[in-house]
């Protein structure tokens, strides 16, 4: 028996992703573990580390997947979302995302001015972009259909 046999066991196909529980019953998405709860009711969630942005440029999915965007920098950034086309090709073979799947992704900008989420081909933003000097912005990202991507300002 193999050693994914012995810690995994599938439970559910949902929308074609296969998801599980752990031994120690912390559940499982395509081979990772997830959010889930302490023994005290605390949710914990697994979080990939930051990325740093202090320029004017595109960002990759691969960079609002850290879940994490920072910037220090004095100037101003203008952080421009990825292509729906490119967001897609983030998301592959079993984590390729259905119509409605969607991530949450927090910026922190810690810089003297502005760090502005703007749109792209196939990617909108819907609220406010600009997240201020000293402050956070909390944003969802979900797949509206094939290569479109809209991206939402929560807080």
């Amino acid at each position: 028996m193999s050693a994914y046999a012995t810690t995994k066991k599938i439970l559910v196909s949902l929308h074609g992703k296969l998801f599980g529980l752990s031994q120690d019953k912390k559940l499982v998405l395509f081979g990772k573990t997830a959010l889930f709860q302490d023994d005290q009711g605390v949710a914990i969630q697994i979080t990939a580390g930051t990325v740093a942005i202090n320029a004017t440029a595109t960002m990759t999915i691969a960079n609002i997947l850290t879940r994490l965007v920072t910037s220090t920098t004095a100037a101003a950034v203008v952080a421009t979302l990825p292509t729906g086309a490119n967001s897609d090709l983030g998301f592959t073979g079993d984590n390729a995302l259905a119509a409605n799947d969607s991530f949450e992704w927090t910026a922190i900008n810690t810089g003297a001015n502005a760090f502005t989420v703007t749109a792209n081909t196939g990617h909108t933003v819907v609220g406010a972009g600009a997240v201020a000097a000293g402050t956070s912005g909390r944003f969802l990202t979900r797949k509206t259909a094939a290569d479109t991507f809209v991206t939402y300002r929560l807080a």
